[in-house]
């Protein structure tokens, strides 16, 4: 394959101007039945065809977009940045009471849309009753990580919240599961607050989401394209961002996946206020952790779907013999920690709740973007991230932390077996450089690693070139005296095998040009 002679692209314009589209309800029990049932026996009679994530650049990465913004992956957040999140405030402003003017619709925890004294709208969110901490650290520390990975996620932060700070407006209606609304009274409020979990000195501790800007679309679909969005082209199941997902919630034990638990809104342009479009957002993330492991009493979370065919077949046919993989699973019994932990986790067969389509046509490439996202993330990221939560107990932000360092270890090492691990290809005077993520994260010794270069034309004819270097600190080798091809435009691709211990892996392409300076320079990789 040859490649177009121009730099990578690292921005989609995916912001064209378009008009409203319309607004997507949540049908949750035909959802259900399609995900389980009807979609997965229709996907039984499928032969698709395994296709490479459509909407990569040249070097196999993920343009910013409406779905998804490089953060933590190019290497310029601090700790800081990641405790921080997308957040631009402490939350919602407390000199005033916080009006109530409806309940949150969807889900089962108890929660309602409140103004704050600047008139500011969130999504206020308890703890169930007998789980302090729980869902609301869940949320906020998953908030975090995910932004810093690139994902667009609302304002969240923990609060502090007393009932005479709750106050009702005028016109505030209870909704049901279903959408289905009326009056809200006092007493439904008094009622709702029963079920939460209550402090010790007769608080509440709650979770407040600032609303997103812009109009609700609803949630974004597994399969095909939002047809009234000019600008959604790209299938989703072909998405990397969307397949790269099952590695990174698989990380932070997000099983609880579902339309609903992504938000379109329909926004006006920052810059241009005459342009709208549609911005992709994850929302939700309370039953994180292990969260809905405790919630639902499932002691399965993170192994198996709800309903999951291949696990009851197992333990029919072993007549319930075959030991499954959760169990004796141990959890320690600390404050707001859910049934979230590493020994038996596997980065590849962890299973988020419900059938997820773009998770089941993911490849080992998809896999390695989103490991590569994970591996970015040092030990003082995470602290942060997790202190974010504001757990009361110290050990619980100790035995979070060294979970998230544990799961992210296996899945690096998992991930980067499957494909050869070289990275951040760059051209430096005469030289090819590259690092060897293997290296980088101590998954391999440097004097086991020996880097074979070789150079050919467009074409793949061999040019008289080749090299032979070690990786330095860090992972980093060069290959020096890389030759321009033959043609005008130079174009050479330099083919690179490493070997460890005598035993070569998959070859890594470099496809290189010259720019209109004359200068050679990277313009598209091919992973074998």
């Amino acid at each position: 394959m040859r490649f177009a002679n121009r730099d990578p692209v690292w921005r989609v314009n995916d912001r064209l101007d378009t008009p409203r589209p319309a607004e997507q309800g949540f049908p949750r029990l035909f959802y259900y039945f399609d995900r389980f049932a009807f979609r997965r026996l229709t996907r039984l009679m499928e032969v698709p065809e395994p296709r490479h994530a459509a909407n990569v650049n040249s070097l196999d990465e993920v343009p910013d977009s409406t779905w998804f913004t490089n953060r933590v992956g190019t290497g310029r957040l601090t700790a800081a940045d990641v405790g921080r999140g997308p957040n631009t405030d402490l939350g919602p402003d407390t000199s005033a009471p916080w009006t109530i003017k409806g309940t949150k619709v969807g889900g089962i925890t108890v929660g309602f849309v409140v103004k704050d004294a600047r008139g500011i709208k969130y999504i206020l969110k308890f703890d169930r009753k007998g789980l302090p901490e729980t869902e609301t650290g869940a949320n906020v520390v998953v908030q975090r990580l995910l932004w810093a990975a690139g994902f667009h996620v609302p304002e969240d932060s923990v609060v502090r919240v007393t009932r005479d700070m709750l106050v009702l407006a005028r016109d505030a209606e209870v909704a049901d599961t279903f959408g289905h609304k009326r009056p809200m009274i006092e007493k439904d409020l008094d009622d709702a607050m029963k079920l939460v979990n209550v402090l010790p000195d007769g608080s509440y501790r709650g979770m407040a989401s600032k609303f997103l800007p812009g109009v609700p679309l609803g949630g974004v679909e597994p399969e095909g394209v939002r047809e009234d969005d000019r600008n959604d082209i790209v299938p989703h199941e072909e998405r990397r961002e969307m397949r790269g997902e099952f590695v990174i919630f698989s990380w932070v034990d997000h099983t609880d996946i579902k339309l609903d638990n992504f938000l379109d809104m329909w926004i006006e342009d920052p810059v241009d206020p005459s342009r709208h479009y549609v911005k992709h957002n994850l929302v939700d993330f309370g039953n994180a952790l292990g969260t809905l492991g405790v919630v639902d009493h499932r002691d399965d979370d993170g192994f198996a779907y709800q309903i999951d065919f291949q696990y009851m077949l197992s333990s029919l046919v072993t007549a319930g013999v075959w030991r499954r993989p959760w169990e004796d699973a141990r959890v320690p019994d600390i404050v707001g920690v859910g049934r979230v932990e590493a020994d038996r986790f596997e980065a590849d067969n962890w299973r988020q709740a419900a059938p997820w389509e773009p998770f089941a046509r993911r490849d080992r490439f998809d896999g390695f973007w989103g490991a590569k996202i994970v591996g970015a993330f040092t030990r003082p990221m995470i602290r942060a991230a997790v202190e974010a939560g504001k757990y009361s107990d110290p050990r619980a932000a100790d035995y979070l932390e060294g979970i998230l360092v544990a799961r992210r270890e296996k899945i690096i090492r998992y991930w980067f077996d499957q494909v050869t691990p070289l990275d951040r290809f760059a051209v430096e005077s005469d030289a090819l450089c590259f690092t060897d993520l293997a290296l980088t994260y101590g998954l391999a010794r440097p004097a086991a690693a020996v880097y074979r270069a070789t150079a050919h034309d467009g074409a793949g004819g061999e040019l008289r070139w080749s090299a032979s270097v070690q990786a330095g600190p860090g992972g980093r080798a060069c290959a020096a005296g890389v030759p321009a091809g033959p043609g005008a435009d130079g174009y050479v691709i330099i083919k690179i095998t490493p070997s460890r211990a005598g035993a070569a892996e998959l070859p890594v392409e470099v496809h290189l040009a010259r720019n209109r300076t004359g200068q050679l320079r990277v313009i598209g990789l091919n992973r074998w």
